[in-house]
């Protein structure tokens, strides 16, 4: 949503894709009571069903006549302990990190012209892997699916950068550090002051930081850069 207020801001138009109806329709929402003059779309997605995603590229393009840059936020992990993984599990998890978004930027790209902008999410945990003495018994550790899975981003970012940048369109990622939504996961303390001691900053990340980031490689101040995972970690992979 942070994204969605800040491209809105600065006079781009949105299209939302997502599969929680009533997560859809707060974002729908929110936009449109802060920006009437938006153009604004917002669409069942399932990065799962490849038909989905087919459709929705095509009712994006329909609807506003091109498509000029991509986002996919989507992630998936069963916080299931390695001895307990089983390979349904990890073929779920390589679906939304790896498949579905493969699929959206392949259709998306074919409606994209010259200077298109892509930009996948990836995560710090696709960098480096988590400290396990950080977890305490009352949090599950980050699962290994993900992190398989956001490393793959990484790589695939580069060969989507490859191909499409003849084109001129620039595939790039963004690896977010801790932003653990602390409410809803009911996060104890002393997890999150581990979390914290790890960032050179000594804090966590708030929502609206990934959304700088995202924007200036959708926009054309990033237009040399592609190819690119940029790190939003508060420092963490660079001690």
């Amino acid at each position: 949503l942070p994204l969605c207020d800040l491209v809105a801001s600065q006079g781009g138009n949105i299209c939302i894709g997502e599969k929680d109806q009533t997560a859809l329709n707060y974002a729908i929402d929110f936009i449109r009571s802060k920006y009437s003059n938006t153009k604004l779309l917002g669409l069942n997605l399932d990065v799962r069903n490849q038909a989905s995603i087919k459709r929705f590229i095509a009712d994006s393009f329909q609807h506003f006549g091109a498509i000029d840059g991509l986002v996919n936020a989507t992630a998936a992990g069963t916080n299931k302990s390695i001895d307990d993984l089983t390979a349904d599990d990890f073929d779920y998890a390589h679906q939304v990190n790896l498949t579905g978004p493969f699929l959206m930027v392949r259709e998306a790209a074919q409606h994209m012209n010259a200077n298109g902008s892509i930009v996948l999410y990836s995560s710090m945990y696709g960098v480096v892997s988590p400290k396990q003495a950080d977890y305490p018994d009352t949090v599950n550790r980050n699962p290994v699916e993900y992190g398989a899975g956001k490393a793959g981003t990484i790589q695939m970012v580069r060969y989507l950068a490859s191909h499409y940048g003849p084109r001129g369109i620039r595939v790039n990622a963004v690896a977010p550090g801790p932003f653990p939504n602390i409410e809803k996961l009911k996060l104890p303390a002393d997890f999150i002051s581990n979390l914290e001691h790890n960032t050179m900053l000594g804090r966590l990340g708030e929502p609206h930081e990934t959304a700088g980031p995202v924007t200036f490689l959708l926009s054309n101040a990033a237009s040399y850069i592609t190819g690119h995972t940029l790190v939003v970690d508060g420092g963490w992979t660079a001690w």
